[in-house]
């Protein structure tokens, strides 16, 4: 009897732990969508949510550990290469980001606007902090106000090695993007139709 009560036990143990990791599971998924489609005004607020999102993945050690020893082992080995890559991301973020923030460097520019109705579209030079790794380039989004301080985002395009362009409205929901030739890229003139709600 004793021995029965303890598999009952363990069999609720591991469904509360597998229920706690399909809550980890749908929050990095949401936290994905997030930093997909929204953008704060502050690039503090941005990479404080960077790396909240960063750590979520962590959350998983806990109701890994509560597992039995065969399902505890399997995914603590599916689990590993996740954990590798928010750490290492987590890292990145910290050397580079933060600092870049904290020190006001420059890391985007605006070179072109447009306001049609809900939304506005940006052309925007960007360059990482972490050097030769991530964008140094100019891309193109549109941008819907929600609440101040924070906006939903689409990205339409981005240009590789640029660092120039020009941007204006060519109709009704319609931009017309100009990038000068360069030695790393083509000339571009190019007509981009809009969604009046960004994604709908």
């Amino acid at each position: 009897m004793h021995t029965l009560g303890q598999m009952v036990s363990f069999a609720d143990e591991g469904s509360r732990a597998l229920r706690q990791l399909l809550l980890v599971a749908a929050l990095i998924a949401l936290g994905y969508v997030c930093i997909r489609t929204l953008r704060f005004t502050s690039d503090g607020l941005n990479v404080a949510f960077v790396c909240a999102f960063l750590l979520i993945p962590f959350l998983a050690i806990r109701p890994v550990l509560r597992f039995r020893r065969w399902a505890k082992v399997l995914t603590t080995v599916l689990l590993a290469p996740f954990w590798a890559l928010s750490l290492f991301l987590l890292l990145f973020t910290a050397t580079c980001d933060i600092p870049a923030v904290v020190t006001h460097r420059e890391l985007s520019r605006e070179l072109g606007g447009v306001r049609q109705g809900h939304y506005s579209v940006h052309l925007v030079w960007q360059e990482t902090a972490g050097g030769a790794v991530g964008p140094h380039g100019v891309g193109l989004e549109q941008r819907m106000f929600i609440v101040p301080g924070l906006y939903a985002v689409r990205h339409l395009d981005y240009f590789e090695g640029v660092r120039e362009g020009s941007l204006a409205a060519d109709g009704a929901d319609k931009v017309r993007v100009h990038i000068p030739k360069s030695e790393m890229h083509q000339e571009v003139d190019r007509v981009y139709s809009l969604k009046p709600r960004v994604y709908f």
